[in-house]
């Protein structure tokens, strides 16, 4: 083996596949790299069997080859390379790696095999890599910390009635969303995604209008861009049937600015250390009072809204009303909810495509 290369593509695609490189496990092999060259690209491989990076790039090739290294030896190294070529030549069980005068030998991993790539050969849909990025983000941070219910620490990726959605739970609270464009190509699926995953691909994709097409195969996803292919394996199990409780009608509807309600809500925060108490929320014809009280004192804040239904209070996470806030862009947010146990409902005031419900707290 021996080719040449830009650094800068080649860091670029070491950033990609060290998402997968394992940094916990007693086998050594899944903490390699493996470098694959053939007459003009470089292909590198990551792969923890959690999840498994594959990117190709063009490079100078002077002899094929393959060698599997330390990975998080080797993206250490190149990040401190200076704008450079970089030559790669293999010599005995060792990968020589120079940059203009500096010169480093790096041990070739010999003792065992490297894992196979996962086959996923079902394509099930495509989109681009900003709706991928809104589906996951506006799902991800429901899900639960919670290896006791593996279920619950996934994302939903549902396909049904030609829908695709993505689904969240830890139980106290579920979030939906809905794609708004894409092309389907399978019908009925439940696929949970890890959250861990979901997290890693997000930091993958480029986010420029790319489209990503998705696969499905031996209990694995695959999602490919570019010249990467990033796969994960599925959680096992099935997920809580939550149609039940997103479509019902609560007695209370008020509709304001979304950043009105998340930075009333942000500062009522401020008297909770702990993370423990709720904040108030109760609306009185047409007037939305937002407060907290705590040992370290008392915030109330009034907004005049667009109110329908009856007059009534109740007690929520501020956590979990600012999760959702957060993450969604939606310029007017409707909050439905009554008093009493029943879950309440948050979303944006001219769309479905995003629906949050929780459940309140007791005070």
């Amino acid at each position: 083996m021996h080719f040449q290369i830009e650094k800068s593509p080649l860091l670029n695609a070491i950033n990609v596949v060290e998402k997968a490189i394992s940094s916990n496990n007693p086998l050594q092999i899944l903490a390699g790299v493996e470098i694959d060259v053939n007459k003009k690209h470089l292909t590198m491989t990551a792969n923890n069997l959690e999840i498994a990076i594959r990117t190709t790039i063009p490079c100078n090739t002077l002899k094929p080859g393959k060698a599997i290294l330390d990975g998080k030896l080797l993206t250490s190294l190149i990040r401190k390379l200076p704008e450079d070529n970089v030559v790669f030549e293999m010599k005995d069980k060792q990968v020589i790696i120079t940059a203009g005068t500096m010169e480093f030998a790096l041990n070739i991993i010999t003792e065992d095999e490297f894992p196979a790539f996962p086959d996923c050969n079902e394509k099930i849909l495509a989109l681009t890599d900003y709706e991928l990025h809104r589906l996951a983000q506006n799902s991800l941070f429901a899900a639960a910390n919670d290896d006791m219910r593996p279920v619950l620490s996934g994302v939903l990726l549902e396909i049904s009635d030609g829908k695709l959605n993505f689904v969240a739970t830890d139980s106290n609270r579920l979030s939906f969303v809905q794609a708004n464009t894409g092309e389907i190509l399978s019908s009925d699926l439940h696929l949970i995604i890890p959250s861990k995953s979901l997290n890693e691909l997000m930091k993958c994709l480029p986010l420029d209008e790319t489209m990503i097409e998705v696969f499905y195969g031996n209990n694995q996803l695959a999602f490919r861009f570019d010249n990467t292919i990033f796969t994960t394996r599925l959680i096992e199990g099935n997920f809580p049937n939550y149609r039940p409780v997103i479509h019902t009608e609560q007695a209370i509807t008020v509709v304001m600015k979304r950043h009105q309600l998340l930075q009333a809500i942000d500062r009522a925060s401020l008297f909770d250390r702990g993370g423990s108490q709720p904040v108030i929320i109760q609306v009185t014809d047409g007037v939305l009072e937002i407060g907290m009280s705590t040992e370290l004192g008392k915030s109330s804040e009034q907004f005049n809204v667009e109110h329908s239904g009856e007059n009534g209070s109740s007690a929520y996470s501020p956590k979990y009303i600012l999760d959702m806030l957060r993450t969604t862009d939606c310029d007017q947010i409707a909050f439905k909810f009554e008093t009493g146990p029943r879950q309440a409902l948050i979303k944006p005031a001219d769309s479905d495509d995003h629906l949050y419900i929780l459940m309140p707290m007791r005070i």
